[in-house]
C-alpha cells in the first residue's frame, strides 16, 4: 500500500516534520531526505505493531488539509 507523507519545513529551527495522514506517525529531522527515511520506518513500525488496526486512507484519495497560523 502507498502512503502520503507530509513535509514541513521550518525556517526558525531549520528542521523539517513529517506526518502521515490517518496513521500516528511523526517524525522530525535536519534534512528532508531523512525526515522521510523515519517517517517509512515509522508506518512499517506501526503496520508491524498494530497489524489489526486501520492502515489509513489509500494515497489515491484525496486529504484534505487546512494550514492555521496563530500568534500568541
Amino acid at each position: 500500500m502507498r502512503y502520503r507523507i507530509v513535509i514541513e519545513y521550518d525556517p526558525e529551527t531549520r528542521s523539517y516534520t513529517a506526518t502521515v495522514p490517518g496513521l500516528p506517525v511523526f517524525a522530525d529531522a535536519n534534512t528532508e531526505k531523512e525526515v522521510v527515511k523515519l517517517a517509512k520506518e515509522g508506518i512499517a513500525w506501526y503496520l508491524e505493531e498494530e497489524p489489526a488496526r486501520p492502515r489509513g486512507r489509500p494515497s489515491g484519495q484525496p486529504v484534505k488539509v487546512k494550514l492555521v497560523s496563530v500568534d500568541l
